[in-house]
């Protein structure tokens, strides 16, 4: 090394050690003693610089050992995330199915199959099985929502239709599906979702009609066997009238005023039984045929007035009707007699041991309702028993006194009928509140 290199390297280190070639050593001892920091100096960098280096393989390591446990950390979740979900879709039965929208090709679970009555060997894993399999009745609108969806003119897929079991029978489905990956476009790559067999479900829905017609029914006879005493009785008086007028007949021929009096009786004790019989007939209709139509609410309140007039009258049970003669509500009109009959004997066996008895039918608009109105001469009933009033057989009368079917029956036909029914407590006394939408409202 030159001289000038070597003065050069000997200013440059003098000035790490904070010192001077303007300020030399005077001595050797004080050079050998300069010497020797600065190899030191050179040791301490070289040992910073290594251990630096190993700083740096070290973390480098324990950061690859760290994302391989990270890895296996998401592998082990995603693991237990798909075993969970298994378990999960194998409680509820559920079949899954899995369309790659890129490719077009769809993949079908053991359960998805095993609803069809297949198995997965059997099953091609190809959209055609899918459509093939469908109803052909359902076909074409199962395809459009799913269509539909994956191009984001809906946001929710779920469809209810038939598919083809392995036996021959139509098979009720319930499919939900959701798109669960898309390209960086927003396109959709991935559609998944389930299938769920209703059929059992629907059939137990079916058979529930089946058997609420059939109460339905029974409520009707019932109430026909707490008339039929006074039915007997309502068609014999006028009978009884239309004999006597006609007997009669012969004596006055020759009394044209008399004559017509004793013919207007006829006719009037005539139309009377008619009425009763009318009402009677349409009452035995079957609950199947029911038809919503425009109907005269006072009309109805009349008929059921004839209806129940002889069992009040034996039960000394005073009724008054206070209605508009036109006012009118979209329902079935049997089926609202069936209400205000089951409401009416009820009101008359609740106070039937009262001093005072009576019940007052009312009818009104308010708002955008018509409101109608039992109300009876008893207590007002109870906050505990309002609770429980609506509920199947349940009932406050004696054993034989009553099935406790008809307060449930009667919010069943109201429901239909989108109407409400409730206690209202603003009266001193019993008083049950039914509110219809107005016609046309």
């Amino acid at each position: 090394m030159s001289d000038k290199n070597l003065s050069l390297l000997l200013a440059r280190q003098l000035r790490k050690l904070g010192l001077s070639l303007d300020e030399p050593p005077k001595d050797l001892a004080t050079w050998q003693e300069l010497v020797q920091k600065i190899d030191t100096t050179y040791k301490e960098y070289d040992e910073a610089r290594q251990s630096s280096d190993n700083i740096l393989a070290v973390s480098l390591k324990e950061m690859e050992r760290m994302q391989e446990e990270r890895a296996q950390l998401n592998a082990d979740v995603l693991k237990e995330l798909n075993e969970n979900l298994s378990l999960v879709l194998q409680a509820s039965e559920m079949g899954v199915w899995d369309w790659d929208l890129e490719n077009n090709n769809v993949s079908y679970d053991k359960r998805w199959c095993e609803i069809l009555g297949r198995t997965l060997d059997e099953t091609p894993q190809v959209l055609s099985t899918f459509q093939e399999l469908v109803h052909p009745d359902d076909l074409d609108r199962v395809m459009k929502l799913a269509s539909d969806y994956t191009s984001k003119k809906i946001n929710k897929f779920e469809v209810k239709f038939q598919m083809k079991h392995k036996m021959g029978y139509w098979v009720h489905i319930q499919a939900k599906g959701k798109i669960i990956k898309s390209d960086k476009a927003n396109r959709p790559l991935r559609f998944m979702g389930t299938h769920t067999d209703l059929t059992d479900e629907i059939r137990f829905q079916k058979e529930i009609e089946i058997q609420k017609n059939k109460l339905f029914h029974q409520s009707k006879l019932a109430s026909l066997g707490e008339m039929s005493a006074g039915i007997a009785h309502e068609v014999n008086n006028p009978l009884a009238i239309i004999a006597g007028s006609a007997e009669l007949l012969p004596m006055v021929k020759e009394n044209p005023e008399k004559f017509n009096s004793r013919l207007e009786s006829i006719q009037k004790s005539c139309q009377r039984i008619s009425k009763i019989l009318n009402g009677l007939k349409k009452f035995s209709r079957s609950a199947e045929e029911i038809v919503f139509k425009k109907n005269n609410l006072s009309h109805i309140i009349d008929e059921v007035l004839l209806l129940t007039e002889m069992k009040s009258s034996r039960s000394l049970t005073s009724i008054k009707r206070d209605s508009p003669p036109e006012i009118y509500i979209n329902c079935d009109d049997l089926s609202i007699e069936q209400v205000l009959i089951n409401l009416i004997n009820n009101a008359i066996d609740a106070v039937k041991t009262n001093e005072v008895r009576w019940i007052k039918v009312t009818a009104h608009e308010e708002d955008s309702y018509i409101i109608l109105r039992v109300i009876d001469s008893g207590p007002p009933i109870s906050l505990g028993l309002e609770e429980k009033i609506f509920d199947p057989f349940f009932t406050t009368k004696k054993v034989g006194d009553g099935t406790g079917l008809g307060l449930s029956i009667t919010k069943g036909i109201l429901d239909e009928h989108s109407a409400s029914i409730s206690i209202n407590r603003s009266f001193s006394t019993t008083c049950f509140e039914i509110r219809f939408n107005k016609v046309g409202v």
